[in-house]
């Protein structure tokens, strides 16, 4: 690393190395502050923003009074693909887990339900409405909200929703997604979601609502809390194609 380089940012480099190169497991705790500020000969706040800069790269974690650790991976996904959950968790090496929360179907009537609003359904229609929890080799990840309309999917509930995607079974009822309108935003999780997730209330999240469309009719609407601290998300700019009408393109997906 060039000389010019801010020395907090060395430091942060360092450790990252030292955790790269020692294979350090999950939750491994690194040396204290006072060691590491003894080790770079550099002051304290130095070692402190050196480790700052880790925590907001998701690298490590601090528990105060008893000190930092080395963090669990974060799960990297593409937003600019349509996957579902179990296809994304086998292609990155993890065991595909579902616990079913909700599955069931309601009609609904209420003329202002978004969800009837953006299925472009009627009141008094009746919607599938499917809650999971999505687990990663035992780890819970997400919680996920699925609405469909019912006269598109006939005897869906009567599907292996446990060990088969919901993709799986739209498209063996020749209506999956092909394209999608997702929206991210950052929240943090209230008491049933942070239970859910393990983690505490007030833990950061993120928040992706879909508007799944097959031949360029709405069959899918989602709600998914991500954990904040295990998943990230990448999205590549200027090679994605747009097919969707400028209607369509420019809704704002609300809850």
């Amino acid at each position: 690393m060039q000389k010019n380089v801010p020395v907090y940012l060395r430091i942060a480099e360092s450790i990252r190395q030292d955790i790269v190169a020692h294979g350090l497991a999950p939750h491994s705790r690194l040396p204290s502050e006072p060691e590491l500020v003894r080790r770079f000969g550099t002051a304290r706040a130095t070692v402190r923003r050196a480790l700052a800069k880790l925590r907001d790269e998701g690298l490590i974690y601090s528990r105060q009074a008893v000190g930092s650790f080395v963090a669990e991976p974060r799960v990297e996904q593409d937003l600019d693909q349509l996957f579902s959950f179990t296809e994304f968790m086998v292609y990155r090496g993890l065991t595909p887990g579902t616990r079913i929360l909700t599955a069931e179907t309601r009609r609904m009537a209420e003329p202002d339900s978004p969800v009837l609003h953006y299925l472009g359904l009627k009141p008094g229609a009746r919607v599938i409405c499917l809650k999971r929890l999505r687990l990663g080799s035992g780890e819970p990840l997400v919680v996920a909200s699925t609405w469909l309309p019912e006269c598109r999917f006939p005897r869906f509930l009567e599907q292996d929703l446990t060990h088969r995607s919901v993709y799986e079974i739209m498209s063996a009822m020749g209506h999956k997604p092909t394209d999608a309108i997702q929206t991210m935003e950052a929240v943090s999780l209230g008491d049933q979601e942070a239970k859910l997730l393990t983690v505490p209330r007030g833990s950061a999240a993120l928040l992706i609502r879909r508007l799944g469309y097959a031949s360029g009719v709405p069959v899918e609407y989602a709600v998914d809390y991500y954990r904040g601290d295990r998943t990230k998300f990448r999205v590549r700019l200027g090679v994605l194609e747009k097919r969707l009408s400028d209607r369509i393109r420019n809704d704002d997906i609300a809850i």
